[in-house]
């Protein structure tokens, strides 16, 4: 009887699952979780045409979400990839803004078609597109509208597609993000600094945080694990940096990382750099056009299951990113993964709230972007926090993983925005006596 008390929820996301191995763990892992509880959860998954033809690949991904109770229903985008270093700019953009358009009302009628027949009171809308069609469908259908924006579309589309903060397309997408804002019932924000961001565009008490978390489950940390992968990648007593990256996006400034190896290996000269990446060949041919020296680095596509047993195996974690407001508010997911492994991070100052965990308690080092004094420093701290403390940090780092960065912290979060589904003014009330 309980279960049958919980709201069917659909989960609205225009990107894809089959390819994007955040959205294995930032939204499979959690649907999963809460399934398991009772919820009745429809997940959405934006996928282009060459995706949807793994057919392995895609009916795994069915047979585990169908045993977890999630239902999922694959959407066909025809929409190609626009915030990706490799992203052709101009030319096309009017076919893209065809597909654009085209992708939008199939996935607004697909939408109506799922709030009716599973008859959902609630939509969960991952970013901009999906929150959008939401949107319409509050009013239309009474059904209640959770934003989760994920990041700046607007900001992050300066960067992908180079528009100037007067480009009309720009100020189009900032008036819908604050309609977005202002119209949904409740919205999440990933970091603090995202919250005060979201906050000065428009003021609300409802804005939850709930930042990028990780299974504890998978991100462990094994001594014995660790000595078996650091034979098997031929490691041996080598300082080893790795640099996990997911879709090569203009803000992961892969020359940046290139750079700190480079001063790195002026300290310690037989270091080595362990890439994690999906795309090895995309980055070999963007590293053989910029000239990048690939001497020490090895470039690695390592499973969804595997990526702990490679994290463990080295020493610290690379975080760098473009210095922005894009940057400012994130929270990149390889940091508490990182940490969860028992790396100390060697980070970028100005990253979502990665600093501020870094300094309090003393689980890395920051750096000034693009200033080789400071990066020089920060290598040499942590190079020495690390001989100092060894097990005792990696112990530390791993507990602040669990602490700030497990799902079993989040998932309330979640429980109260899903459970709060008789209207926006008892969720109001409930956060204001909170």
């Amino acid at each position: 009887m309980q279960n049958k008390a919980k709201p069917r929820i659909l989960y609205l996301n225009y990107t894809s699952i089959l390819t994007q191995g955040i959205l294995l763990s930032q939204v499979v892992i959690p649907m999963k979780k809460l399934a398991r509880e009772g919820y009745r959860i429809t997940l959405v998954s934006g996928e282009r045409i060459e995706d949807l033809q793994k057919r392995k690949q895609r009916e795994a991904l069915h047979r585990d979400l169908e045993e977890a109770g999630v239902e999922i229903v694959f959407f066909r985008k025809t929409l190609k990839p626009y915030l990706r270093v490799d992203a052709k700019r101009g030319g096309h953009a009017i076919f893209r803004a065809l597909c654009f358009v085209f992708d939008l009302v199939r996935l607004f009628l697909l939408t109506g078609t799922l709030i009716i027949s599973r008859k959902c009171r609630i939509v969960h809308a991952r970013s901009y597109v999906p929150a959008l069609i939401g949107l319409l469908y509050k009013y239309a259908l009474g059904i209640k509208l959770i934003f989760d924006p994920r990041g700046l579309l607007p900001e992050e589309l300066i960067i992908a597609r180079g528009w100037s903060h007067s480009d009309w397309r720009f100020k189009t997408w900032k008036f819908l993000e604050r309609i977005l804002l202002k119209h949904s019932n409740y919205v999440i924000a990933l970091s603090r600094p995202f919250k005060r961001h979201l906050f000065k565009i428009v003021p609300r008490k409802d804005i939850f945080i709930t930042p990028c978390c990780i299974d504890a489950e998978r991100f462990t940390y094994d001594p014995q694990r660790r000595r078996d992968m650091r034979i098997r990648l031929g490691l041996g007593e080598h300082f080893t940096l790795v640099y996990s990256i997911g879709c090569f996006v203009p803000y992961q400034v892969f020359d940046e990382a290139m750079m700190v190896f480079d001063i790195l290996r002026e300290i310690k000269p037989d270091a080595r750099l362990l890439i994690l990446t999906p795309e090895p060949d995309l980055i070999r041919q963007y590293s053989s056009k910029r000239a990048l020296n690939l001497e020490n680095v090895s470039l690695t596509r390592a499973p969804f299951s595997k990526v702990p047993d490679y994290l463990m195996a080295c020493d610290a974690g690379l975080l760098v990113r473009f210095p922005s407001i894009v940057s400012a508010v994130a929270s990149p997911v390889k940091f508490p993964e990182y940490l969860a492994c028992g790396l100390p991070v060697l980070s970028y100052k100005g990253i979502g709230d990665a600093e501020l965990i870094i300094r309090r308690y003393s689980v890395g080092e920051c750096m000034t972007p693009r200033d080789p004094e400071s990066i020089k420093m920060a290598i040499r701290r942590i190079m020495a926090l690390i001989e100092g403390y060894g097990d005792d940090l990696r112990s530390q780092c791993r507990s602040i993983a669990l602490r700030y960065f497990s799902w079993e912290s989040y998932l309330p979060v979640y429980r109260k925005l899903y459970g709060n589904h008789n209207g926006e003014q008892s969720g109001k009330q409930r956060e204001e006596k909170k």
